[in-house]
């Protein structure tokens, strides 16, 4: 451990910073609005990023494109007394590209003063200018080498945004916060997303009455010169935002998780000691939740280390990886639920970068509902995502992550994005939705990833084009707005229920969904799915029994308006004519319903996704009505076709209608 305390370097050190003493609401300012601390959080995460970076460099360097990190030490002493950081980091990386003699870090040039900077422990030369760190390493590198790059400095980051000394009560409070591009405004590193350490060591020196929180596990704590030294581990990987250190004279309470295999993992808290209490009674679900996201989501990613929360003075939370930090005098479970979900989606698989920050905050943010759903039932779920909803504009994509207010939008990044990642489950179906995670994890575990990675793994297992779904929901702006009608027409001991859909929105084009409807009959209800893309869009269908009411998407699995209509103009019945294929996706077998308004000539054949014919299923006359035509995923001459999407196209009475099929294997 390093230990500078020169009077003059305090003073170079903390000459241009302003004392920042809290960073948050304070105790008592609880709206009633459900959800209020995600706009805390979007708002300090907003702040954070703005202070945090001023001139900085977000791309990346040619230089920082041809290594690859494994592993940080940060051996830091924090000196509140003085508001000083006194740090030695040491990086360790392989080449990856051609050649590389110039290593560049990521490092705030207005706060942090570089002492020295050695390369495999010899000085090194370098420059640090406009916030990046450009270290010589004596000699060109070749692909696959290993660097090591050492970097001894002091500052008071304070005011930056990622990195403070603040207050809780009576006592001085330590805080990181370094989402999006903070990280580099306290220690000097790769501060980008997709290039995770493979494990960190932080080595962190405090006053004797402080308690020091972080990632992994505390493997060591010891007395060094009259400063306390914690020594945490995180051998998981982890990306340089999610790096943290909270310190406090906290007070520790303890719980345990347990996981189907009977393997046990530490929950620990460190809270400030006044709010004892309330925490315990907060976070004393914490363990349940976990189940419960272990269920749906596979076990929690850090099983081997711990799970936690930190107390810091900021809004809302931050998701650091294996220790959330928490505001220090609110616990309320959707808060607890959020940061808990963010060790799935956003710390074991995290966005590529910050176009992508909908994976992590619309999926924690649903994830609130889903334990409300696990906890309290389907009603509980749809409620909280009733709060949700955000008809307004904008792109979830972030066009530009340089305008910190769009990375963390409320209204787009956590409250839309949760309805997408909702439709998307209603779209797919629980089995594959689900099934769905568990691939995207797979492929992109202690990594990062972007939406058409997720988009990917979703149409693997549903066999669905979801190109359409992500288009409009992600790049595209606002939603749908439908007037539905219906007209029931007495047919025997059924039904025919004829059924006009319009899309009536204005300020957007028009959008591709699965639309799900709900007949009321004598019979009991009868469901169906209406695929919907035209602006104005008629079905005819056969309904078992007497029908009573129709009921537009009643579990509102879509994020829409919907109004009332009437039927004036129904299509004549020698020209109508609708194709519906159920079940959709299948395998190995489905069924065709084609529906005529009057008997005559028909065909209905289908094509794969180049437009090629692959099998003609009818080609003479058909009685009027409802017409079942299975197809068993054979061609022509009776070759078990492959996995995809194919196109049934329907041809009677001078109309024409398709549907879109997948078969799945």
């Amino acid at each position: 451990m390093r230990f500078v305390m020169l009077a003059c370097l305090v003073a170079l050190a903390t000459a241009p910073i302003s004392a920042q003493t809290t960073s948050g609401p304070t105790p008592g300012e609880v709206p009633d609005t459900p959800g209020f601390w995600r706009q805390w959080e979007g708002e300090a995460k907003t702040a954070a990023a703005a202070r945090a970076v001023n001139d900085r460099p977000v791309k990346l360097s040619t230089e920082q494109d041809l290594y690859d990190v494994h592993f940080y030490d940060l051996d830091l002493d924090l000196d509140h007394v003085n508001e000083l950081i006194t740090g030695t980091v040491t990086m360790r990386a392989t080449v990856v590209g051609p050649l590389l003699r110039m290593v560049d870090l990521n490092m705030q040039s207005i706060a942090l003063i570089v002492d020295a900077v050695r390369v495999a422990g010899q000085p090194a030369a370098y420059t640090h200018v406009a916030n990046l760190l450009s270290v010589d390493l004596g000699s060109d590198h070749t692909m696959g080498q290993e660097i090591e790059v050492t970097v001894d400095y002091h500052g008071n980051p304070n005011g930056l945004g990622a990195f403070g000394w603040a207050w809780a009560d009576t006592e001085r409070l330590i805080w990181t916060l370094s989402e999006p591009f903070g990280a580099r405004t306290w220690w000097p590193c790769k501060d980008l997303n997709h290039d995770k350490a493979d494990s960190v060591d932080l080595h962190i020196a405090v006053d004797p009455n402080m308690i020091v929180a972080s990632n992994g596990l505390l493997v060591g704590e010891e007395m060094v010169d009259g400063r306390r030294v914690f020594h945490w581990q995180e051998r998981y990987p982890i990306c340089t935002y999610l790096v943290s250190v909270a310190a406090y004279p906290y007070l520790v309470f303890t719980d345990t998780y347990t996981s189907e295999s009977g393997a046990t993992m530490p929950i620990v808290n460190y809270v400030v000691p006044s709010y004892e209490q309330e925490a315990r009674d907060g976070y004393g679900v914490t363990a349940e939740m976990i189940s419960a996201f272990a269920d749906g989501f596979g076990e929690y990613p850090f099983i081997d280390e711990k799970y936690g929360h930190a107390a810091f003075t900021w809004g809302g939370g931050m998701e650091h990886q294996t220790c959330s930090s928490m505001i220090y005098w609110y616990f309320g479970e959707g808060l607890t639920a959020h940061e808990l979900a963010h060790q799935w989606w956003g710390d074991m698989v995290t966005c590529k970068s910050f176009h992508h920050i909908w994976l992590n905050e619309g999926f924690a943010t649903w994830s609130e509902a889903y334990w409300l759903e696990q906890s309290d039932g389907p009603q509980a779920y749809r409620d909280d995502l009733a709060n949700n909803r955000y008809t307004g504009g904008g792109t979830i994509y972030v066009e530009n992550p340089d305008n910190f207010g769009s990375i963390f939008d409320s209204n787009l990044s956590y409250n839309k994005a949760s309805w997408v990642v909702h439709m998307l489950r209603g779209v797919v179906g629980d089995e594959d939705f689900f099934a769905g995670l568990a691939l995207y994890r797979e492929r992109f575990e202690y990594g990062a990833a972007d939406t058409e990675d997720l988009q990917g793994a979703m149409e693997e297992v549903s066999g669905q084009d979801l190109g359409p779904f992500f288009q409009q929901w992600i790049y595209g702006e606002y939603y749908p707005r439908y007037r539905f009608a219906y007209l029931f027409v007495p047919d025997g001991e059924n039904t025919t229920a004829h059924v006009r859909i319009d899309q009536i929105q204005t300020n957007t084009g028009l959008f591709t969904m699965p639309i799900p409807i709900r007949f009321i009959t004598d019979q009991g209800d009868h469901w169906v799915t209406l695929e919907n893309e035209r602006e104005v869009q008629y079905y005819t269908l056969t309904v078992p029994g007497e029908g009573w009411a129709a009921q537009f998407d009643p579990d509102e699995w879509i994020l829409r308006d919907a109004f009332a209509g009437t039927i004036t103009d129904v299509p004549s019945t020698s020209s109508a004519l609708s194709l519906t294929a159920y079940p959709n996706p299948f395998n190995p077998q489905t069924t065709l319903r084609m529906e005529l308004g009057a008997a005559g000539p028909a065909r209905l054949a289908l094509h794969d996704a180049a437009g090629r014919l692959v099998r003609v299923l009818v080609d003479g006359d058909l009685p009027a009505g409802a017409n079942e035509i299975a197809w068993n995923g054979r061609d022509g001459q009776g070759r078990t076709v492959a996995a995809g999407v194919y196109f049934a196209v329907a041809e009677a009475g001078g109309k024409r209608e398709t549907a879109r099929l997948a078969l799945v294997k």
